[in-house]
Formats: C-alpha cells, structure tokens, sequence
C-alpha cells in the first residue's frame, strides 16, 4: 500500500493505528473538550479520508491533457475508477496507454508513492507484467494538471492488454498457483522500496481497524451487520495479531477485477493493474486479498487458498505466523469490502450501483467463509507447500 521484506520494527507504529481511527474521524469542530455533557465520544465519519472521488471532466479534456503534457495524442474512452479519472488513450501507431486524473483533494506524494512503485518494479524485476510509467515531455512523473481552475495530480502508464478475472469460471490449480507465483514476485520487488508517503492512510488497507471500527457499522443494512458480528470475535483475534507480523510495502489491490489473462476463456495470468492501493502494511494481505477473491466462491475454497499462498510462498517466504493468520485475514479482508461498500452506496455516488450488486455477493461468500474450519485451511496450506518443495 518501508522497510525490507519481512522487517516488522521500522513501521509497526503504522499499523499500531488500528482501533484509533476514531480519533482522526472527528470533524474541526468536535474535540474532547471535558465539559461536555454528551457521552457519545466517537468521531464522525470523515469523507474525504476514502478519496472516491475523482474529478469530472469529459474524455477530450483528457485526451487535451495528455497531447499538452505528455505530447501523446489519439483517440480515447473512460476506464472505470474508484478514486481516478480514467482514459485508455490508443495513438495512430496502435500504441496504448491509460492517463490518470485524481482529485483535487488527493495528496500528490501519495500519487507519487503509486508512480515511484511501478518504477521501482521496472528496475527490480523488469520481466514482471505491470504497467510502466511515463514521465511528461519535460520529465515530470506526477505532474499536477488544471482541470476547472483546480490542480490535479495525474499520471502516465502504458496500457496492459487482456481480459480479467472477474467473473472467471473455475481457474485451475496451476492457474491459481500462477497468481500466487506473480503476486508473491511483485512483492518481492517491492520488498526493498521505500517511499515517506508509503505509511499513510490507505482505506483498502486490512491493517486500518475500519473492519472492525463501531463508526463504520451506524448506518449498514441488517444483512451486513449480521454477518459482522458473526465474524467480530475472529475479526479482533486478527487485528490484535497484525502489528506483530512482518511488514513492507505491498500491492495491496490483487483481486480478480486487477489480474489479467489473454482471453476471457483462459486461466493463465498474464498481468497485475493497478498500483493505486500501494501501501505500507502486512506483506501477507497480498494473498488474503487474492484469497478473498478466489477461494469463497471456489468449489474447494481451502484447496484454492492453499494454491494461492504456494504460489506466493515460492517466490516470497512465508512465516508460520503469517501462514496461520491467512483464513482470519481473508476475513477481515470480507469485512473491509462490507463495510467499503455499504459507505459507497451511502455516500458515493458514482460508486453506488457497482456497490449495491457486489454486496450481496460478498455477504454470502462471508457467511460461506464462516463455516469453514480455520485449523483445516491452513492444514491445507502447509500440505500444498510442502507438496511444492
């Protein structure tokens, strides 16, 4: 989402932040002051900690920017985005590439951290398949561009061709192995990048505390909460847990919706997109994230998180702590999409179509995940990587 692989001294102040995010929450004009007779003390939330909200423009303002700054002109369409305006931008010689326009509000070192992180990979690991930054014709890699007499910080990647995993039919244990493999080498790249920004606020990050937080549940659908506290006891044991795991900077985003393949019939993964979750964080929520994505749904859910977490073990070492974490961290990984989501149809609304038909999905796949014996999936895990050494 910044020290060295496995390096859990340097940043555990980052995630020690979990359970005290109410404090942040507060709005300007609330504080503690003591004569107050009310006894409600947890804070508001604050909208703009989450940053969806990219700016509004149209595609031919985008496609002005890019010919103006990058000096990169072609024909364009909006991409989907969270937290960014999107444009695939497509030159008369057939080369591609995607500009990305973030708010007004959003820290430019933090879109700096997104940019330095593809930069690093390039130079680490240059066979790895993620985008490559482009800098500006006159070398800036975040530069901050004016859209409606606001600056915004953007950024330049190469466009990755394929088709993702959404919505994949079963993908095969050497598919699943493959993710894990490309997942487990990217963090390895990453494993020695260090960036200031690297430990701010990151709202996909598991280490955050939002799974669990009170003020994130005060206004979600029945169904949600049900399920929440169903999980609540293994949600606390996972959050306690997580400052004293290795830590480093991380992806943080390998989900299906990110990996790609050649061909919507495939299984072989071809591509890892988007770097605008890079964080600072346990380096073991790369595989609860891509677990999450895979494994609920799969007709052998700890076969499929066993598969997963070989994968990234063979490229980047495990420790038994980390392993025997892995089912609670999916988990909490569940519950952070909840609660996201519920806030998204609530507050977001470019968000909120997508979020209303995922939730349902992800409540289900939770209440799937709950029934299944946590001791006996990481069993599982130990036996694929032992069936791989």
């Amino acid at each position: 989402m910044l020290a060295g692989a496995g390096s859990d001294s340097d940043r555990c102040g980052q995630t020690g932040r979990v359970l005290h995010l109410a404090t942040t929450w507060m709005t300007p004009d609330m504080d503690d002051d003591t004569d107050d007779d009310t006894d409600d003390d947890t804070g508001a939330i604050d909208d703009d900690m989450f940053r969806f909200d990219p700016p509004q423009l149209d595609v031919d303002e985008a496609l002005r920017i890019a010919r103006d700054r990058w000096g990169i002109d072609g024909v364009g369409r909006r991409l989907p985005g969270e937290r960014s305006f999107n444009t695939w931008i497509e030159t008369p010689s057939g080369r591609r590439f995607v500009l990305k326009i973030q708010s007004a509000g959003e820290d430019p070192a933090t879109i700096d951290l997104h940019a330095r992180a593809l930069v690093h990979v390039e130079r680490r690991a240059p066979h790895l398949p993620v985008a490559r930054m482009l800098p500006t014709s006159d070398g800036e890699l975040v530069p901050g561009v004016s859209i409606g007499g606001r600056i915004h910080p953007a950024r330049m990647v190469t466009y990755l061709p394929g088709h993702d995993f959404d919505g994949a039919d079963a993908v095969s244990e050497r598919g699943l192995r493959a993710i894990g493999a490309l997942i487990g080498a990217l963090a390895a790249a990453l494993s020695d990048f260090e960036h200031p920004a690297a430990g701010g606020f990151m709202a996909w990050d598991l280490a955050n505390g939002l799974a669990v937080d009170p003020a994130m549940r005060d206004s979600i659908g029945p169904e949600s909460i049900r399920v929440l506290e169903q999980a609540d006891d293994r949600l606390h044991r996972a959050v306690d847990l997580m400052p004293s795991l290795p830590h480093q900077v991380i992806h943080n985003d390998g989900h299906a919706g990110n990996l790609l393949r050649p061909h919507p019939g495939s299984d072989e993964v071809c591509g890892v997109i988007d770097f605008g979750d890079v964080v600072h964080t346990i380096r073991v929520a790369d595989v609860a994230i891509a677990g999450e994505s895979f494994a609920p749904t799969a007709d052998d859910p700890a076969g499929a998180l066993a598969r997963i977490t070989a994968g990234y073990h063979a490229h980047h070492r495990l420790t038994s702590r980390e392993i025997a974490a892995i089912p609670d961290l999916v988990l909490v990984r569940m519950a952070l999409t909840i609660v996201l989501l519920e806030h998204q149809i609530v507050a977001v609304p470019h968000l909120a179509t997508r979020a209303e038909r995922h939730l349902p999905h992800v409540v289900r796949a939770t209440e799937r995940w709950l029934g299944l014996d946590p001791d006996r999936l990481v069993e599982r895990i130990e036996a694929a990587m032992d069936d791989e050494s």
